[in-house]
């Protein structure tokens, strides 16, 4: 019998591995699996021992088998003509035990008892240990997606920076935290000094090579506390968590000067305009938005390159 019940985990093995790692091959896995369990596995119980022998720890493995291998109905009906299968022999045995094969003595019984326990042993492990290397896998990927799927919905595509919808949820979220704890809070919105022009002139590759290097700029200029973004086109936003626009203004206006000084590419200097807000308690968000904004505009129409905070 010893060839049979080798040839048995053998199939089964090769059946649930390939279906397992490849997905793949159903109706193969269908044929090797349900071919095993439901015409092998009646042969080994009627051929060696019975109840007594090593078929019904091969046959939990058959059911375990179904169960990693197939879904839904087939895997429902499987498992239920198995377990109904085995209600079966049991009865058929106890009421008819003639018809049963025993062993020659208990040396053989236990031999074979603890081969086929032994294998089946070795097998579960093994299939216990690629269901959890492939869950570990499938969790690994979707983590990873989920974390790439969070950072481009709060990035700018173009620049690397926090995008329009990060920015407005960090404004909310700093404002809410000002109010709650009395501490002080900024927000600067810069705009590029004519940027319409700059893409007329020199071209849209250009314009998106200024708002690149200027990203750089600032980013390299600010802290790791303050929050810096793109709010959209031309402008970007720099929150101030515990600073006052008075202290703001002196980092704002550094970052605007290295702007203008650094060489690009076509040799006329960029320069920016901004407006600064500080936040009053019970201000809503709306008015804390506009009244940077009203400063940027008027920065612009008070000749640009410049800052205003009141």
């Amino acid at each position: 019998m010893l060839p049979v019940f080798v040839v048995y985990l053998v199939l089964n093995f090769a059946g649930v591995m390939y279906s397992v790692v490849t997905k793949h091959w159903y109706r193969a896995a269908l044929f090797v699996v349900g071919g095993s369990v439901f015409f092998l596995i009646p042969f080994l119980w009627f051929t060696i021992g019975g109840v007594t022998g090593s078929t019904a720890p091969v046959m939990l493995t058959g059911g375990l088998c179904i169960a990693l291998v197939f879904k839904g109905r087939v895997r429902t009906g499987m498992l239920t003509a198995q377990a109904i299968m085995l209600v079966a022999f049991i009865a058929l045995e106890y009421h008819i035990p003639d018809i049963f094969i025993p062993y020659s003595d208990r040396t053989e019984q236990y031999a074979d008892l603890a081969f086929g326990m032994t294998m089946s042993l070795v097998v579960n492990s093994v299939l216990a240990y690629t269901v959890m290397e492939e869950y570990a896998r499938v969790r690994d990927e979707k983590t990873h997606l989920a974390r790439r799927l969070e950072h481009l919905s709060q990035t700018d595509a173009l620049t690397g920076l926090y995008n329009r919808r990060f920015l407005s949820a960090s404004i909310d979220e700093e404002m809410r935290w000002a109010y709650e704890t009395g501490s002080q809070l900024t927000l600067c919105i810069l705009d590029i000094d004519h940027f319409k022009n700059i893409n007329d002139t020199y071209g849209h590759e250009y314009g998106d090579e200024v708002l690149i290097n200027i990203a750089k700029i600032m980013k390299a200029g600010l802290t790791e506390e303050e929050i810096f973004g793109r709010y959209g086109g031309e402008e970007f936003v720099v929150l101030f968590p515990g600073k006052t626009p008075a202290e703001a203004l002196p980092t704002v206006q550094t970052l605007c000067d290295q702007v203008q000084t650094y060489t690009w590419s076509h040799g006329k200097p960029v320069t920016l305009s901004g407006g600064l807000s500080g936040y009053i308690k019970g201000i809503s968000y709306s008015d804390f938005l506009e009244a940077a904004d009203k400063n940027l505009y008027r920065a612009k129409r008070e000749g640009r390159n410049r800052v205003i905070y009141r």
